[in-house]
């Protein structure tokens, strides 16, 4: 039997949400509500124990929502959850931005999977790379490093945008396809810096960094690769 595609349904409750609140809103209040729930405390824990700063705006993030309207936030996941699982590395969250949130305005136009695919075998060459920093200095949501990692597994990834909304889509991209790394919300010219997470490191989940903290920021790839698309180091 074919892995499901759970994009419709995704679509489907999403703009019923919508409906109510601005849909942009709703998509970024999911997106933060999702990386709340998998913090690295709640998963080592098991929810014994709770970080304070993640569920303070855990709570200020879901307080304009009804239950049932939370509960619809736990079906959105679900579908992420199993679309990560039946269609591994496959971008549900970017095509959605794509399709329903920007629909291609402010020059958001993520790579289509051919053309990423195609990038990921021009450099990786002949030799799978292990142990490798792969790094995307404009991730978008994450999808070219997803094809990446489809290849090439074994190695650490590196992801940062000046959108965070787009920061926090490769975050869980990360998270649900078991992705270890970091991303970062900061424009790539400036260095200027907004935040930034740890994914699956040291152990499994999202935990908020500072720039002090981060390898992007404090060992980024030397020039000239820092100006390429996706880089080795």
């Amino acid at each position: 039997m074919p892995p499901k595609n759970y994009f419709q349904q995704f679509s489907t409750v999403m703009d019923s949400l919508g409906r109510r609140f601005d849909l942009p809103r709703v998509f970024d209040d999911f997106l933060t509500v999702s990386m709340c729930s998998v913090h690295q405390t709640n998963i080592r824990t098991q929810l014994v124990e709770k970080d304070q700063e993640n569920e303070a705006l855990y709570m200020k993030t879901i307080h304009p929502y009804s239950r049932d309207e939370l509960n619809q936030f736990a079906k959105l996941m679900s579908y992420i959850q199993l679309n990560a699982y039946e269609n591994p590395y496959n971008d549900l969250l970017g095509q959605y931005f794509t399709e329903h949130i920007t629909n291609g305005r402010n020059g958001q136009f993520f790579t289509p999977h051919g053309v990423s695919a195609m990038m990921t075998q021009m450099t990786i060459g002949e030799t799978v790379p292990e142990n490798k920093r792969i790094y995307d200095p404009s991730c978008g949501s994450g999808r070219l490093l997803l094809d990446f990692a489809q290849v090439a597994p074994n190695n650490l990834f590196y992801a940062n945008d000046v959108s965070i909304s787009c920061a926090k889509m490769t975050s869980l991209n990360f998270i649900f396809n078991g992705l270890r790394g970091e991303v970062a919300c900061m424009n790539t010219l400036s260095m200027e810096w907004v935040t930034g997470w740890a994914i699956n490191i040291p152990s499994i989940g999202i935990s908020p960094i500072e720039k002090e903290a981060s390898q992007i920021w404090t060992a980024p790839p030397e020039p000239p690769i820092k100006t390429e698309q996706l880089t080795l180091f």
